[in-house]
């Protein structure tokens, strides 16, 4: 039995690494292939990204062939992945196998700093690949090097595109579209997951609010909850936001919605200058204030349109961002809303965004103003800076 083993940090997996296993594949004809996500790496920084999503977003190696399959056995492994441990597993697991190691260029060139890279050698057999001539020429000295060492190297010369997860991590972060580099799979989990996100950390995605929400919240509201992360999450892929940061912002609006007055009163006073001197605002936009300061200072999001989004999401502003817009429009057409314009808003929701809120606008202060109720200077000046932005189209 032939059994090909395909390892790395895969942060993330990209075409780089597809082309590199099919063409393993391809000189091998294995009867089992095994793609593993490494734990800790010993040579490297350990990954930011959780485990579990590196091993999601490998299940674009199941594509490849259909003799793949993932293995979550260094991701549950205490302490450093050493390889050598690892296909002592396989070896175990499949007695009797051949066992191949596919590597790239980086890998080789390092092959003898490994952990007891010796007795790994006798062990496995080395699939080498090279992307261009200047990697061969850096890589046939250290394969004539380690075949001195009695080892087994299958070295393939293949001219496929050169990329690195680090760099496209980086260009992720800066905001780039790196969609034409990964394969589908992987960017399906980048939509979901806060994955190389600046301002979000890692463990903050959609479901860990949601779950939150749950946690914190009364049923009636987090079902509101819900009902607008959703319809924010629709509304950001229709008009080209983030849909996950919608989301996210969905699910931590009123997080603090039930908070004590007095408790959320205390966070504005302390929080005065980020919020602007929220407290000193009408009470029922105080919620929206405390809900950024939570998300701020207890789960650390950092990015100033998720938090922006949270905190103007009843009074809105001007100088709207378009995540702005759509959050407090997902929270005035929730599903469960029922008043009697809110189907006129939700016809001119499919329609227009802009041309939606100035209306939620209107109605907003007509109701505030025929309940008697205080205004917020804020929603005056929203409604103004929509209109100027409309006569500015026109």
């Amino acid at each position: 039995m032939k059994l090909l083993l395909f390892g790395g940090t895969f942060d993330p997996p990209h075409n780089g690494h597809v082309a590199l296993l099919r063409h393993a594949i391809e000189a091998v004809q294995p009867d089992k292939i095994i793609v593993m996500p490494a734990g800790t790496p010993p040579h490297k920084a350990a990954s930011q990204t959780p485990g579990e999503w590196r091993y999601e977003m490998c299940r674009c190696f199941l594509s490849v062939d259909p003799r793949v399959q993932l293995s979550r056995f260094e991701l549950q492994r205490q302490g450093k992945s050493y390889t050598l441990l690892t296909v002592e597993h396989l070896a175990k697991k499949y007695p009797g196998a051949k066992i191949y190691l596919a590597i790239g260029s980086d890998m080789l060139l390092t092959f003898t700093e490994w952990h007891d890279y010796r007795t790994l050698l006798s062990k496995v057999i080395l699939v080498a690949q090279s992307r261009d001539a200047e990697e061969t020429a850096q890589m046939l000295p250290a394969i004539e090097a380690l075949r001195k060492e009695n080892a087994e190297i299958l070295f393939m010369d293949v001219q496929v595109l050169k990329l690195s997860s680090t760099a496209l991590r980086q260009a992720a972060e800066e905001g780039e579209d790196i969609s034409a580099f990964i394969p589908p799979e992987v960017t399906e989990v980048l939509h979901r997951h806060p994955i190389y996100r600046k301002g979000i950390p890692a463990m903050i995605d959609a479901d860990y609010c949601r779950s939150l929400a749950q946690k914190t919240l009364s049923e009636r509201r987090y079902t509101h909850t819900c009902n607008v992360a959703q319809l924010a999450a629709a509304l950001a892929k229709q008009y080209g936001a983030d849909p996950q940061k919608a989301e996210i912002a969905g699910y931590l609006h009123d997080i603090c919605k039930e908070m004590p007055k007095a408790q959320m009163l205390q966070m504005l006073h302390e929080n005065a200058i980020i919020t602007d001197n929220a407290d000193q605002k009408p009470v029922g936009v105080w919620h929206a204030a405390a809900a950024m300061i939570y998300s701020k200072d207890t789960l650390h999001i950092e990015d100033e349109e998720i938090l922006n989004a949270i905190r103007y999401h009843t009074s809105a502003r001007a100088g709207m961002t378009k995540l702005d817009k759509i959050i407090y429009m997902a929270d005035m057409c929730s599903a469960e809303r029922d008043y009697k314009e809110v189907g006129e808003l939700r016809a001119l929701l499919q329609q227009n965004l802009d041309t939606a809120i100035t209306r939620a606008l209107e109605l907003s202060l007509q109701w505030l103003t025929e309940e008697k109720r205080d205004i917020d200077t804020d929603s005056i000046a929203a409604l103004d800076w929509m209109k100027q932005q409309a006569e500015g189209t026109h």
